[in-house]
């Protein structure tokens, strides 16, 4: 994506996950995408949008969040729920074959030493709480986090949903 926004000619700077922290100081302003936006104005996002969010709110850098009104989801998030965290097979950072087989020769016999009784987890999705989120923009208008709950009653009628409770 860096490389197609330097073609297009817009300034992009690529930063790792550690130095987020590190150059929100500098940012204006932060934009999200979103996988659903839940009935407390809450978010779910992409693994590690959360840790953007904190650095953004510990800058006072407004946090923005793309959305279409599709994305509306009805649930309402509980305190200590896990269910909104997906996780999938750590294969695609760590490769079991090569452990498993202990090793090939090429110093990973000392790696397979190391990850003894190291439990990998990889999450798909962060939940993001509506404190931390400015304002949502999508495909009618821009909104509060506080005035999603009142965009489900406009467009969604309740027999829509019922089945999620």
């Amino acid at each position: 994506m860096a490389k197609s926004l330097a073609d297009a000619g817009i300034d992009t700077t690529v930063i790792h996950d550690a130095a987020t922290f590190a150059i929100m100081a500098r940012v204006n302003k932060v934009l999200l995408p979103s996988h659903a936006v839940l009935a407390n104005g809450g978010l779910i996002a992409p693994s590690g949008m959360h840790m953007v969010a904190l650095a953004a709110s510990q800058n006072s850098v407004p946090l923005v969040v793309l959305t279409g009104m599709f994305k509306l989801c009805p649930i309402f998030p509980h305190k200590e729920q896990d269910t909104l965290q997906d996780l999938v097979s750590p294969s695609s950072f760590v490769d079991y074959a090569q452990l498993s087989s202990g090793g090939g020769g090429d110093g990973t016999e000392a790696a397979m030493g190391a990850m003894d009784g190291v439990e990998l987890m990889n999450p798909v999705h962060d939940y993001i709480p509506p404190e931390l989120i400015r304002l949502y923009v999508t495909n009618i208008g821009a909104f509060q986090p506080s005035y999603i709950y009142r965009l489900l009653a406009e467009y969604y009628h309740k027999d829509d949903y019922e089945n999620f409770e």
